[in-house]
């Protein structure tokens, strides 16, 4: 399948990387020069630097008739225009739109967004899962667990603990 990401950092390179290894041809636009030279040296894909909102810039890229666009820039309404315009006039099959907003989801699928995704709110999920199925283990560490938090000491006289952990923080100081 044919697929442009557009924007991103850390999560797009992971994408790009998953994809070419599945054999997926991907092209990618960024708005930063050096992270597109990072992208094009890193994962050998046509890359095009600048602002995905701009219908040249897409057309630039070569995206017509593409299977799927990520639109994974920063900014909500960015993303949401990138998938219309990929949608409207370049006859992109599927759009995917990240949100930061978990409250964007509804209205931009309504608007036309084939899939729209928030990390806030799949993770306000996870947790709220956790918290109706497990109530008594919410707190405790699971047996095993390597990032298990121990009190060491308690101080009486002004409630102070002092905790220590196998994870690269201690909490110190009142609870």
């Amino acid at each position: 399948m044919r697929v442009a990401v557009v924007g991103g950092r850390s999560r797009v390179d992971y994408l790009i990387e998953t994809l070419r290894r599945d054999g997926h041809e991907v092209v990618a636009i960024n708005d930063d020069r050096a992270y597109c030279e990072y992208l094009s040296n890193r994962h050998d894909v046509p890359v095009t630097w600048g602002n995905g909102t701009k219908r040249f810039v897409l057309e630039d890229a070569g995206i017509e008739g593409f299977d799927i666009i990520v639109a994974m820039t920063g900014s909500d309404a960015d993303n949401l225009v990138i998938c219309q315009l990929a949608q409207r006039f370049f006859h992109v099959g599927f759009q995917i739109c990240m949100v930061s907003d978990p409250r964007n989801v509804e209205v931009f699928r309504r608007l036309g967004a084939s899939a729209v995704i928030s990390g806030t709110s799949m993770l306000t999920e996870v947790v709220q899962e956790v918290l109706l199925d497990a109530p008594a283990r919410v707190g405790r560490p699971r047996p095993g667990s390597t990032g298990a938090m121990r009190q060491i000491s308690d101080s009486a006289d002004d409630g102070a603990r002092t905790w220590q952990g196998t994870s690269s923080f201690h909490r110190i100081g009142r609870r």
